[in-house]
């Protein structure tokens, strides 16, 4: 059977005159090797065939084919190699637009496939998903939370038989470790279950089972990096860390595991284990949505019919329905950093709208670039009329012509895409700089960014090169050898269209821009409702309740020292240091009203603790009431609260409810009832993207974070005299600083990166434009350039011919302007609408957008007009 398979493919492929004295021979050959092993015979016998499919012996496809003669290949490559060099202008614009295109486009490209990618490389990603906390007040979903109560998991897959494992983490905001006398401070530190690493199988580089490695309490698994930082190259299983913050314990490091890769929403460098949490866990119960939760769903199950099956909170939790506002969500694990708008996210996540933004520019810069070649081959069609006149006169066929100017089209697309590499392979440090990410490595290692560029060169190859192609086939030999070819008026409205299209791509591209660097800087420089100027912030050392009192007066002591110095003016403490991130702070969802006031109000409220000097350090001015007072002792049951709090409850006249109570939850023992002494003004403690919080502030004089305010003379003095004091104070704690609005210019990174990315894609995409257009307005200025002599000789002036010239721009840019406008707003204004605090749609820009296409063009095309129009007359008209 395989034997009749490869005789019959080898009949219907090889040339006649070969296929006899061919066919013998693979006979004799077949025969031979059927006497050494006749099962094996006829699969030789088939792999010969194929291996004898090449061109030299393929039959004709086509009458006059290409592929009939391998001296018509070299004959394209010749006119191609030829043409490329008479018109080195023309060549240079295309494949520096074509290579520049190419490399702007694969460069984004990688960026958003590496977006995509998070959280995929987990063998099971597709059926892990996040158990997340929605708010819903009167059937509509409020606030919705990414944590979850530490039991839900368990309970959830006990309930549902379709899920299947779940793991439950807490994350820690640092932690400090000791390693002999060497202690360090770790950002990135969270406490899971031994179910863990079962559900995101990273690789087990040293220690157990990786379903027991965390089994125990006080054990610890590092990843490799920290490991080598930790233990260099010794073998760290069964050695010992000192953890402080709040354990001062030794934990044991019982495995080692591969560091996370950058995409990844939930990245870390130490695991301990959740058992040493016990009394925490078992604290918060189903009171405390304070864990990330994560679901493992079976194969076979559907997860719109699983939720379907979930029970409610309630339901698992023991509360009565009435009282319960909370509702179970699931997130797939794919889905959390581009479509995640959750509170309490682990780090701030990317942006769907974003990675779509950045692929219709890169889309937008490659469509550029072969609009070029389209525009300068047709515009130079009658250069190449007459030579395609000749061509048909002594028998060309059009097939044969097509073929041809598709090879040219083909050898210009493979030399950009060569010059792409060579461009990619020099920016990518750049590239990987201004996404804030590594998201591409060498270049020339890289064989998927090798494949999509040589990939989309082939294909940018026919979808550019085919119009031409046609086009240029379709001269009738007649006509042009007669002289009396001219350019169509289809072919003269085409290229217009296309020059429309790229002045509408430049307008959007930088209007988008200026908008986008003026909402980062108003986000930079709006009213916060804080003075943060020379304002540094950091946390406590954290201690145990066994040495709670000590440390509590050396804190005493090591504030007074602070203060003791000219240069520090005021020293306060807080759990929520502003400049932080939506998860520094603590929040409830009980309901609220005030006492003989109000009714109960449902909804999220953000919690602060803080001491009576944390508002005056940070510039936080109270509207109505007083501050915290220390020497009053039932401050500690006294509340202040924000405007929004109050707007949320109804209440305009502020004097009207000071000193009355505010009551959390429906029992109105002492324990939930403080008295309200104050109202602060509004103030962001984030990003400006989120309105300001409902926020209530109570009394703790022993919060972990810390602020500091500095002289603005002499803060370099007050910063050496803090390291100094808290050196002496705690030498085995080391001290971790940041100035308050370099913490707020941290939440702006990821737009002020966009910023940079789109304004750097913008202007390669303006530079791609006038790179087409220098070249048609050069080959225009050349055709016209017998106009402008008789023009001269009948008086024009210079400025007159530039105007002649420009009009039809100046038109072609109205219209791309009619067209741009309307693009740019909805899609803009609707980019603003994602920010609670925004600027006005800024039309000013727009404007500036248009007069700089406009001057862009103007000043393109008058320079090749000049050229033209600074000649002698006699010189055009030399053969006239």
């Amino acid at each position: 059977m395989i034997k009749k398979i490869a005789d019959r493919l080898f009949r219907w492929y090889c040339h006649p005159d070969y296929y006899p004295d061919i066919q013998g021979d693979l006979e004799e050959l077949y025969h031979d090797k059927k006497e050494e092993s006749p099962r094996s015979a006829p699969y030789f016998y088939l792999i010969e065939v194929l291996r004898l499919c090449r061109p030299a012996l393929i039959r004709p496809l086509f009458k006059n084919s290409l592929f009939n003669s391998t001296g018509m290949f070299k004959n394209y490559f010749k006119i191609s190699f030829r043409n490329l060099v008479k018109q080195k202008v023309f060549s240079v614009i295309n494949i520096a637009g074509l290579a520049i295109g190419l490399a702007a486009f694969l460069l984004i490209n990688q960026y958003v496939q590496f977006e995509k990618s998070y959280d995929k490389f987990f063998t099971d990603s597709d059926r892990v998903y996040r158990l997340t906390t929605d708010q819903v007040l009167d059937g509509v979903i409020g606030t919705r939370d990414a944590m979850s109560f530490a039991p839900s998991g368990n309970a959830l897959v006990q309930a549902v038989p379709e899920f299947i494992n779940s793991t439950a983490t807490f994350q820690f905001n640092e932690l400090i470790i000791r390693k002999n006398d060497r202690s360090v401070t770790e950002h990135k530190v969270i406490a899971v279950d031994s179910n863990y690493l079962e559900i995101f199988n990273y690789q087990v580089i040293a220690g157990g089972d990786p379903s027991t490695i965390l089994k125990e309490p006080n054990t610890v698994v590092l990843t490799e990096s920290r490991a080598k930082a930790y233990f260099g190259e010794e073998n760290p299983v069964g050695q010992m860390l000192h953890i402080l913050s709040g354990f001062d314990k030794g934990f044991k490091v019982t495995g080692v595991i591969q560091d996370t890769p950058e995409n990844t929403h939930y990245k870390f460098d130490l695991l301990i284990s959740l058992n040493t949490l016990e009394d925490r866990v078992q604290r918060d119960g189903w009171r405390g949505f304070n864990y990330y939760t994560y679901l493992q769903l079976a194969r076979e199950a559907n997860i719109s019919e699983v939720i379907q099956k979930m029970p409610k909170m309630y339901e698992l939790s023991g509360n009565e329905e009435s009282e319960s506002t909370l509702a179970f969500n699931v997130q797939p694990l794919e889905d959390i950093h581009l479509h995640s708008d959750f509170t309490y996210e682990p780090e701030v996540h990317g942006s769907i709208e974003t990675v779509v933004f950045l692929n219709i520019i890169s889309i937008l810069i490659i469509i550029i670039a072969w609009v070029n070649y389209i525009n300068l081959s047709t515009a130079k069609a009658i250069d190449r009329a007459r030579e395609v006149g000749v061509r048909k006169a002594i028998g060309a066929h059009k097939l044969q012509l097509i073929t041809q100017f598709l090879f040219e089209s083909m050898i210009l697309n493979l030399l950009a895409a060569g010059f792409a590499i060579l461009i990619a392979q020099m920016v990518y440090p750049t590239f990987n700089q201004l996404v804030g990410k590594d998201v591409i490595g060498d270049v020339w290692l890289n064989k998927l960014f090798l494949t999509k560029l040589f990939s989309f060169a082939i294909v940018g190859a026919l979808v550019s090169g085919l119009y031409p192609a046609f086009v240029l086939s379709n001269f009738r030999a007649v006509t042009v050898l007669k002289g009396k070819f001219r350019n169509s008026t289809k072919g003269t409205l085409l290229r217009k269209g296309l020059v429309i299209v790229q002045f509408t791509v430049s307008l959007v591209l930088l209007t988008g821009t200026f908008i986008i660097y003026q909402q980062v800087e108003y986000m930079r420089s709006a009213d916060k409702g804080v003075d943060i100027d020379y304002v540094v912030g950091f946390n406590k050392p954290r201690f145990t309740s066994e040495n709670e009192n000590k440390m509590m007066e050396k804190m005493k002591q090591f504030v007074s020292s602070l203060l003791s110095h000219h240069a520090i003016i005021n020293v306060g403490s807080s759990n929520s240091i502003p400049g932080g991130d939506l998860s520094d702070i603590s929040s409830t969802t009980s309901e609220v009203q005030i006492l003989g006031k109000t009714n109960a109000v449902k909804g999220t409220t953000y919690v602060q603790y803080c001491d009576d000097k944390y508002f005056d350090a940070v510039g936080i001015h109270l509207l109505a009431g007083r501050n915290f007072d220390a020497t009053i002792a039932t401050d500690t049951s006294t509340i202040i609260v924000n405007e929004s709090f109050l707007k949320r409850l109804g209440i305009k006249d502020y004097n009207t409810v000071l000193n009355e109570y505010i009551l959390y939850g429906t029992d109105e023992n002492e324990d939930h009832k403080y008295r309200l002494i104050g109202i602060v003004k509004d103030y962001n403690r984030t990003s400006l993207k989120r309105e300001v919080e409902p926020t209530a502030s109570f009394y703790w004089d022993d919060s972990n974070g810390m602020v500091v305010r500095l002289n603005e003379s002499s803060y370099k003095e007050g910063l050496a005299h803090l390291e100094a004091t808290y050196q002496n104070y705690f030498p085995q704690t080391p001290l971790s600083y940041s100035f308050l609005d370099e913490r707020f210019n941290t939440l702006f990174r990821e737009d002020q990166q966009f910023g940079n990315v789109i304004a750097t894609f913008s202007i390669l995409a303006v530079i791609v434009a006038s790179l087409g257009l220098f070249g048609l307005s050069a080959f225009m200025a050349i055709n016209r350039a017998k106009e402008v002599g008789i023009r001269k000789v009948l008086g024009a002036t210079i400025p007159q011919i530039l105007m002649i010239f420009y009009q039809e721009f100046i038109v072609l840019i109205g219209l791309s302007a009619a067209v741009g406008i309307p693009l740019v707003y909805y899609t803009m204004d609707n980019w603003l609408d994602n920010y609670a605090y925004r600027v006005d749609f800024p039309w000013m820009f727009v404007g500036v957008a248009i007069l700089l296409v406009i001057a862009s063009a103007l000043f393109t095309v008058g320079y090749q007009t000049i050229r033209v129009a600074v000649k002698n007359p006699s010189e055009t008209l030399r053969y006239e």
